[in-house]
């Protein structure tokens, strides 16, 4: 798959990605392998797991080969694989980089839909989309934060529990136009976890939607772009 120039990734090759990749429809207990389109053999690895007729995601770092391109391989059965960009990290060398260092923190819980923490006390329903504030929590600095300077972006972890339907939740910065993907899928009555990548809003906020059914959402920050 072409990964560089999709997506607002650079077309370069001397670089990685960051993606969610989701499996659904599975005909078989399985797993997907993902990296670098150079030549090389698949790893002995895997990226995500999987049994048959799960719909799961996971968040992947990989790099690029050198013609921009990477591979993904799905073992044990067929499966729908679905790949959405969240970022991309390039070397000093690429004049047009606008890179910013990572830290990482002890993680700190900033959203719980169950207690009130983050939000209102009360689930995520089908088609709702509620913002909550990233910057100046869980030991991220303030937006007006001059040393250390004020994030750009955020890692967290985001679970969904309590859930009574099949749905997905899309994460992307408050007040910008909601994208076409999904960051975190799964059926109902599970909790399921993933790792999430989201550029921060100028107010240094997110945006959570829901699509169908309604669940609670946890959300713990386990890191900082600034």
């Amino acid at each position: 798959m072409q990964v560089a120039g999709w997506g607002g990734a650079p077309l370069v090759s001397d670089g990685s990605v960051v993606l969610n990749v989701t499996v659904t429809n599975p005909t078989a207990p399985g797993y997907v392998t993902v990296w670098p389109n150079d030549g090389s053999g698949s790893p002995t690895v895997s990226n995500l797991n999987f049994v048959a007729g799960q719909t799961v995601p996971n968040r992947v770092t990989v790099k690029l080969g050198p013609t921009g391109w990477i591979n993904i391989m799905v073992a044990g059965g067929d499966a729908e694989v679905i790949a959405d960009l969240a970022g991309w990290f390039t070397n000093a060398s690429l004049a047009s980089g606008t890179g910013s260092g990572f830290s990482g923190l002890t993680p700190a819980r900033i959203l719980d839909t169950r207690y009130g923490v983050g939000a209102a006390q009360a689930p995520v329903w089908a088609g709702q989309t509620i913002s909550i504030a990233v910057a100046g929590q869980g030991g991220l600095p303030a937006m007006s934060s001059t040393v250390p300077p004020p994030p750009t972006g955020a890692v967290l972890n985001i679970t969904v529990t309590n859930s009574t339907a099949a749905s997905y939740l899309t994460v992307w910065p408050n007040g910008s136009t909601q994208p076409l993907a999904s960051d975190l899928n799964w059926t109902a009555g599970l909790t399921v976890p993933n790792l999430v990548v989201v550029r921060l809003s100028a107010d240094g906020k997110i945006a959570i939607y829901n699509a169908a059914g309604c669940t609670d959402v946890v959300a713990d920050v386990v890191g900082w772009y600034g």
